[in-house]
């Protein structure tokens, strides 16, 4: 039986075995390894020299594994989910069954913190690499045995993706309403009603009943919109905030949205 494609997913930094040994006790079909660039300084990554010692120490030890060098911002936490659900993505495209397998171990803690995060997320496994052997102020810094640990994961709760499509569409119709206006107010919203408007004409909210009377269908049709997306992007999820007005309720996206939004841009 053909075994399921593995990839492996590591952050350059000064270190060698922690990176390397790892990749060789599993072999896998692809390496995806990330070296650093930091916009906000314009710094690029300090340790190419490692870089190009592990390639080409993994190539001759596996010379059938493609690796894919690509840059990320360290600094940046969501750019980092993003490129990690990009690969994600893209290679559950190729096969569903890819065994994902990200070390936490390398990089910056920032890429430790966003990379365990994205695991939970999207289902994938991390592993950290520690040593009997460190010494901070000599290289290797780590040496002795390399001891592959996985952590225990605890599973966090994925939003569902209509509240995410939803979310996207709050997003699209402010887009869509300030795109042609000059203005400086950074309290941009759109009407409640005209959500529930465009989510009948997608589809997205659907009565298992239909009501003749008109005053009593659109109730219900508000009832569905609060029920279904809107209580839950608001109060549990605080990505929008509703306005207190008795009618003509206005919807903003908070900060917590748009990171969001950010987050799950590349949504599998």
């Amino acid at each position: 039986m053909e075994r399921s494609p593995r990839i492996h997913i590591v952050f350059n930094s000064a270190e060698e075995r922690r990176i390397t040994e790892p990749i060789i006790v599993h072999d896998p079909d692809r390496l995806y390894y990330f070296t650093a660039h930091i916009k906000s300084t314009g710094q690029s990554d300090e340790h190419m020299d490692f870089f190009e010692n592990n390639t080409n120490f993994l190539k001759e030890k596996i010379p059938k594994m493609e690796i894919i060098q690509k840059a990320v911002d360290y600094a940046d936490y969501i750019e980092i989910i993003q490129e990690l659900s990009k690969i994600i993505k893209k290679e559950r495209e190729k096969n569903i069954t890819s065994e994902i397998l990200v070390n936490i171990s390398s990089g910056s803690k920032i890429t430790a913190l966003a990379s365990t995060e994205a695991s939970m997320i999207w289902n994938c496994k991390t592993y950290y690499v520690h040593s009997t052997h460190y010494n901070p102020l000599l290289g290797p810094r780590h040496d002795g045995e390399m001891i592959i640990f996985k952590p225990v994961m605890f599973p966090i709760q994925k939003p569902r993706k209509n509240l995410i499509d939803v979310l996207k569409i709050i997003d699209e119709m402010i887009e869509n309403k300030y795109k042609k206006k000059i203005s400086a107010c950074s309290t941009k919203f759109i009407y409640k009603k005209d959500l529930k408007n465009i989510l009948l004409e997608k589809g997205y909210i659907a009565l298992k009943k239909r009501n003749e009377n008109p005053r009593n269908m659109a109730s219900s049709h508000y009832m569905k919109l609060n029920h279904a997306y809107l209580n839950p992007l608001s109060l549990e999820l605080k990505c929008i905030e509703i306005s207190d007005d008795k009618r003509n309720k206005k919807i903003y996206l908070t900060p917590t949205g748009k990171n969001m939004l950010e987050i799950f841009k590349y949504l599998i």
